[in-house]
């Protein structure tokens, strides 16, 4: 079955063969989109309770699992929250963390630190991670990676709803390459769902929501500062 090719962005799905290479211009281009866009598009900050907070975030799709209170995740102090209001809340709702439940607090947000990709097993850690975000819209199993940094060859591969896929990435050395957003956003795609995958860079970390894409909109109505992976 032929994949949908996007601007700039090359990638196919693969039976018994090769992969692909990204070409990275699109992600590189979010980038500096997002350094412009993030100079001139917050707006002034107006202090919200942390409750009504997960409450608005909880219309648009992003919530904490079941098994988790709010006081679980708290790293600041909640004014820090509340003067601040959705960027610190999803960070926190994003961040590994132990003692909470399966470590972490919600399957719709993800903050982790870009600079973790070092050798083999890396890829894989955080393809697991996603994998755990999709269920149960795509079953990702048997996951594989080859990292080589200095060789600046890096490819990924699993299984996804039964198909075998396999992807070479971009190297920028130890930085995760979000085109592995892109590839399940166009999985996501492809299988009918309107989950779409979202993100900003926060200057020290990666914040990635899984939402419905009918609800960016809301969400940036809350907090505009993400931008799709993604036009699909």
């Amino acid at each position: 079955m032929a994949r949908r090719i996007i601007p700039s962005c090359s990638f196919y799905f693969i039976g018994a063969g090769g992969g692909q290479a990204f070409d990275g211009g699109v992600i590189k281009d979010m980038f500096r989109f997002f350094k412009r866009k993030n100079k001139c598009s917050m707006p002034p900050q107006v202090r919200i309770s942390i409750e009504e907070q997960l409450a608005n975030l909880g219309r648009v799709g992003i919530t904490l699992k079941e098994n988790v209170e709010i006081r679980d995740i708290i790293d600041f102090e909640i004014g820090d929250y509340e003067e601040c209001p959705y960027i610190h809340l999803l960070m926190s709702m994003g961040r590994e963390r132990e003692g909470v439940g399966d470590e972490y607090p919600s399957n719709d947000v993800w903050c982790f630190d870009r600079e973790c990709i070092e050798d083999h097993g890396d890829y894989a850690y955080g393809l697991k991670r996603i994998a755990d975000m999709l269920v149960p819209f795509i079953s990702v199993t048997d996951i594989q990676d080859y990292v080589d940094i200095e060789a600046s060859e890096v490819w990924i591969a699993f299984k996804a709803n039964g198909k075998d896929y396999c992807y070479s990435l971009s190297v920028q050395d130890d930085w995760m390459s979000l085109e592995v957003f892109v590839i399940f956003s166009e999985l996501l795609a492809e299988s009918g769902s309107s989950l779409r995958f979202f993100f900003t860079d926060t200057g020290n970390e990666i914040l990635v929501v899984l939402m419905d894409r009918n609800h960016f909109r809301q969400l940036n109505g809350l907090i505009n500062i993400f931008l799709p992976f993604t036009r699909a």
